[in-house]
């Protein structure tokens, strides 16, 4: 073979390869593997925050390309605090705000400080979820920081009886409503916490802030009943939840609690929001029947237990202040 062909051949080689490698590379670069790798470096080089001295990073990707990072930040007052995947959410709103085509997740993944993988907390579970850059079967891929043990689920494992309200704006709920025939629960102590929870949600105002009313009751063993309704708040985030005003009343009365319903003025029973699944499941009162309606307006109870599923966990040499 003469050096010119040689050399045409070696060229033809090494272009191969090198395309080979880069194929390799971006197979790589758009891998679970990579975008957790990413996640990790980024929690690595950040400062603890000031009051758990816990770090998370999630890292969201998206169909056709690009990403956008967050991480949790916290305030004195703990509720006030924001998570790694909520403040990736904000990027990714101005992000969408800019594109000129159609902006949707393909992945969520999530590195922390724990020595193990660690879900989203409730709050971001119900936000992801309800956002519109994401579908109910976006995954979730979270890793401990050595990577190699992970989770994979989606928004829907995450957040069962998902609130039929979650994915509409304020119209969109009120119209959903009318539009059904819903059922009611047939007796016994659902039928008396639907009941004091539907009265409840007239006594919530500020419908010049959103037309949707919440109420919320808890019945009592002893047959007791508690109610509370919604404040709301000019700033969304500052309104106060009814299922959160009934945590006392839960926690302190002798009696347990048989039955808790949410329901608007309406009439649709929604399983609590993050706030209440959170209470109910971490202070021991995931036995409690709550009522819901589902997508069709069908009625149904299950165990609070049941509306957290996999729920983050945490050991103290995690998760303290140091």
């Amino acid at each position: 073979m003469s050096t010119q062909r040689l050399r045409v051949a070696a060229a033809a080689a090494a272009g191969a390869a090198a395309t080979y490698a880069l194929a390799r590379f971006l197979r790589w670069y758009d891998s679970d593997d990579a975008w957790l790798a990413l996640a990790n470096r980024i929690r690595a080089s950040l400062p603890p925050p000031s009051q758990s001295s816990f770090r998370v990073v999630a890292v969201v990707t998206l169909v056709g390309g690009g990403h956008v990072v967050g991480t949790n930040i916290e305030a004195h007052t703990l509720r006030n605090s924001v998570c790694a995947e909520r403040t990736a959410f904000g990027a990714l709103q101005l992000v969408a705000a800019r594109s000129r085509a159609p902006t949707e997740v393909a992945c969520v993944y999530i590195v922390c400080d724990a020595s193990r993988p660690i879900t989203p907390g409730l709050l971001c579970r119900e936000f992801m979820y309800s956002s519109p850059f994401c579908e109910p079967a976006t995954r979730v891929v979270t890793a401990s920081p050595g990577l190699r043990v992970r989770i994979e689920t989606s928004l829907a494992e995450l957040l069962p009886r998902a609130s039929p309200y979650a994915r509409l704006n304020a119209r969109e709920q009120k119209e959903w409503a009318l539009s059904r025939t819903l059922e009611v629960p047939t007796g016994g102590p659902a039928r008396r916490a639907y009941d004091a929870a539907l009265g409840a949600a007239k006594g919530d105002g500020r419908d010049d802030l959103h037309p949707v009313r919440y109420g919320a009751a808890v019945v009592f063993c002893d047959g007791s009943v508690a109610t509370a309704r919604q404040f709301k708040a000019l700033e969304y985030g500052c309104t106060l939840d009814p299922v959160g005003q009934l945590a006392t009343a839960v926690a302190d009365r002798d009696a347990a609690p048989a039955a808790l319903a949410l329901v608007d003025q309406l009439g649709v029973a929604h399983a609590p929001f993050a706030a209440g699944r959170a209470f109910l499941c971490e202070h021991g009162h995931g036995d409690v029947e709550v009522v819901f309606h589902d997508d069709r307006g069908a009625i149904g109870t299950c165990p609070a237990s049941d509306l957290a599923p996999a729920p983050p966990e945490f050991e103290a040499a995690d998760f303290v202040a140091k």
